[in-house]
């Protein structure tokens, strides 16, 4: 990994919600504005290692999305795709960045498709991590999840990590670390997730195939080859069917494969950035 570069933090209203991003700084004049955009349930900082490794040429930006990390929470009917983007599409506004490359995980990889193809003018290139335009969330019992409505409380830290263990376990070790301490508070008794549970109770991504297929700028999809989100076939049809798509699969990684499979994730993702960067 690349020297760590400690970010500086910041908290903007924007449409009358405070929310919360870092900025790494410009390593140097004119270097290319990256903004990161995490996964449901996350916050910038899942992405913390890709910044750290990307800070030396470009000028990195980490936005803990409403409902997450260090952001305030919205209402429950507030957490759909117009909502989020229109929080992005504000945000940037503040950063006054007229060109930039977008990265986005999951959820953020949803937005960044959205973004993307009504911003085409906007986003120099584009890295969506292991999501399809659409994704239906199904009907889930968040009974156990989210009891009440409201977080678990964890009596440690190894307590949240060990299901996620199970769930994930191609994730190494130090990326389930990374996690708890990015996405974990400390409260009475014990800790909690900083994300509202809301935002993934009610979450409502839209159906993004009828955008998608007008993107011309380039979009890199990565995929986990294990992945439960984005199968083999969606990600082709992605390929035949957005024109300034391509994509790869990172065959022993699963959802989150920048965790999985870092060093080749990092190795691909540098490539495709490098190829654009005088786009």
């Amino acid at each position: 990994m690349a020297t760590a570069t400690k970010p500086v933090d910041h908290t903007v209203s924007i449409n009358g919600r405070a929310l919360h991003y870092v900025d790494y700084g410009s390593p140097a004049p004119g270097a290319k504005v990256i903004v990161f955009l995490h996964g449901l349930s996350s916050s910038w900082g899942a992405m913390r290692r890709i910044a750290e490794h990307l800070a030396p040429e470009y000028h990195l930006i980490g936005l803990d999305q409403r409902g997450h990390g260090e952001s305030e929470w919205a209402p429950a009917d507030a957490y759909d795709t117009d909502s989020y983007l229109a929080d992005l599409e504000a945000f940037i506004e503040h950063l006054g960045r007229t060109r930039f490359i977008l990265i986005g995980q999951s959820m953020g990889g949803h937005h960044t498709i959205a973004y993307t193809a009504r911003h085409p003018d906007r986003v120099i290139c584009a890295i969506a991590n292991d999501i399809p335009p659409a994704y239906d969330v199904g009907n889930v019992d968040y009974s156990e999840q989210f009891p009440g409505g409201k977080h678990r409380t964890f009596a440690t830290i190894e307590d949240w990590i060990a299901p996620r263990r199970e769930s994930s376990p191609l994730t190494p070790e130090w990326g389930h670390e990374l996690a708890a301490r990015e996405q974990l508070r400390e409260v009475p008794g014990g800790w909690q997730p900083k994300h509202d549970p809301n935002a993934v109770m009610h979450w409502a991504p839209k159906d993004l195939w009828d955008e998608a297929r007008t993107i011309t700028r380039p979009l890199f999809v990565i995929r986990g080859g294990r992945s439960q989100v984005l199968s083999a076939q969606i990600l082709q049809d992605m390929d035949m069917q957005i024109p300034g798509a391509r994509s790869v699969t990172l065959e022993k990684a699963g959802h989150s494969t920048y965790f999985d499979m870092e060093h080749e994730w990092l190795t691909i993702a540098s490539a495709f950035l490098a190829s654009h960067r005088d786009a």
